[in-house]
């Protein structure tokens, strides 16, 4: 799974951050919001356009020490949604009409089974919202925000920017919720444990902040392993 990365550099002391876009975490509407502030929003070359976190430490945080940036003088920084809820948001996005790998003919049932089997003909995200924020055997990013909580998130970037942003919902699907069987969500629940081990750190206040550093205590495996 790949996000982009937006940086926000010389704002002043204590005020730097780096902005790792996890899809389907609101990423498309903030960094549209952001944009206008960015130092730097990275497009190009191909395969430096999407970096997670293990991507972002082995190379683009060596690029921004070597501009005089070094890793303690931002703070990395990444979103994160419920994660059945993230789920059901690629099944929603998927059965828009111009989506290239369509579900609008496919259960929200089917899609997580499929997602869980690790079915790689099928269109289910490939990799999970954990491994997103996770690099060298810890959680990689300094702060996560929960999607949820946006008056937290939205106050928090308006302030590093020093401006209220005007957030405007984009990739927004008209499919119906999801149902899933109980089998099925207690699978999702057991397969998204290292998830949830971030999600109730965000939960009561809608961010950890000082997240770096903390190791998962739940093994990431890929779907087909869970």
């Amino acid at each position: 799974m790949i996000g982009r990365v937006m940086t926000f550099l010389e704002l002043g002391p204590g005020r730097d951050f780096v902005l790792l876009a996890m899809p389907k975490t609101a990423s498309t509407s903030l960094e549209r919001a952001l944009a206008p502030y960015a130092t730097e929003v990275v497009g190009s070359p191909p395969g430096q356009k999407h970096l997670p976190a293990r991507g972002f430490v082995h190379t683009k945080a060596h690029d921004l020490a070597a501009q005089g940036h070094p890793r303690e003088s931002y703070e990395l920084v990444s979103m994160f949604r419920e994660p059945i809820a993230w789920l059901e948001s690629w099944w929603r996005y998927r059965a828009r009409e111009d989506s290239r790998q369509s579900t609008a003919d496919m259960s929200f049932e089917e899609f997580a089974l499929r997602y869980l089997a690790g079915d790689g003909d099928a269109p289910v995200p490939k990799g999970r919202p954990a491994r997103f924020v996770h690099a060298q055997g810890a959680v990689a990013v300094d702060r996560i925000f929960s999607v949820e909580h946006s008056d937290v998130w939205s106050a928090w970037f308006g302030d590093r920017v020093g401006a209220s942003l005007e957030l405007e919902r984009r990739n927004a699907s008209g499919a119906e919720r999801g149902e899933l069987a109980f089998a099925t969500r207690e699978a999702l629940a057991s397969h998204f444990a290292p998830e949830y081990e971030i999600w109730r750190r965000l939960e009561a206040t809608g961010e950890w902040a000082g997240a770096r550093g903390t190791p998962l205590e739940h093994p990431l495996r890929t779907a087909a392993q869970s």
